[in-house]
């Protein structure tokens, strides 16, 4: 397995986003950035709802050297405090809406506060099978189907060869949080940076020469509904599908 299907994989179904690399980034002790957190793969891109944060500038300054992504995420994060929580010998942090955990590839992010996201039926934006959740609260309410359902259809049967909507699994992990894995098997949050995601995820290191773009956005099938190519699963092999349109 290449090292770029390695990272789709890893980032959505191993949980982390993180993967080995050799290679030295540059230190960095002040980064400029436009950083935002948004839930594309819940809302539309259309959608009326707020982004959780909307962009914001802001300056990052690491006196002990470089400043990363998650670094930035962590400014425009609501609180200044971070807290930690030991779970089943994993240690998680917590800092105003993000939530984060060391793996053996480095940080990654499960799951962003969302209020009113509940695990119960009634807080469910999406049905079973993507469609509009009809006895949902207002939450969801005026969301209707998964904005881009006929594409995942369409990778599920012609490049997953999967039956129609046997990616969707009915859950909502935890409530107020907006999960990896929630609605759908394939579903994540995804580090873009300067409008891509070829980069190391959170642990990213940001460079001082230029104003960087950093958003955390929520998609529901490995970044295909965000408009970039990735990989599914196919058997007992990962093939690489075409960002959708």
């Amino acid at each position: 397995m290449n090292m770029k299907v390695r990272k789709s994989v890893i980032a959505f179904l191993m949980a982390t986003t993180m993967v080995g690399s050799t290679a030295v980034p540059a230190m960095a002790d002040t980064v400029t950035a436009k950083v935002s957190i948004k839930t594309t793969g819940l809302t539309g891109k259309n959608s009326a709802s707020p982004d959780i944060v909307p962009e914001k500038v802001v300056t990052v300054t690491n006196s002990n050297g470089s400043v990363t992504a998650l670094d930035v995420l962590k400014a425009v994060s609501g609180s200044d405090t971070e807290t930690k929580e030991t779970l089943n010998g994993k240690t998680y942090h917590y800092q105003g809406v993000l939530s984060w955990y060391d793996s053996q590839y480095g940080n990654y992010i499960p799951a962003v506060k969302m209020e009113n996201h509940a695990n119960s039926d009634l807080g469910k934006v999406f049905a079973d099978d993507g469609t509009a959740n009809k006895t949902a609260n207002s939450l969801a309410n005026g969301r209707g189907k998964y904005f881009k359902l006929s594409n995942l259809n369409t990778t599920e049967t012609e490049s997953m060869k999967v039956t129609k909507n046997s990616t969707w699994n009915n859950i909502v992990h935890k409530t107020d949080w907006l999960s990896e894995k929630d609605y759908n098997n394939y579903s994540g949050w995804m580090t873009i940076i300067d409008g891509n995601t070829d980069n190391l995820g959170v642990d990213t290191v940001l460079s001082d020469t230029k104003e960087h773009t950093v958003c955390l956005d929520f998609s529901m099938m490995m970044g295909l509904d965000l408009g970039f190519s990735s990989y599914v699963q196919q058997g007992d092999q990962w093939i690489q599908v075409p960002g959708w349109k």
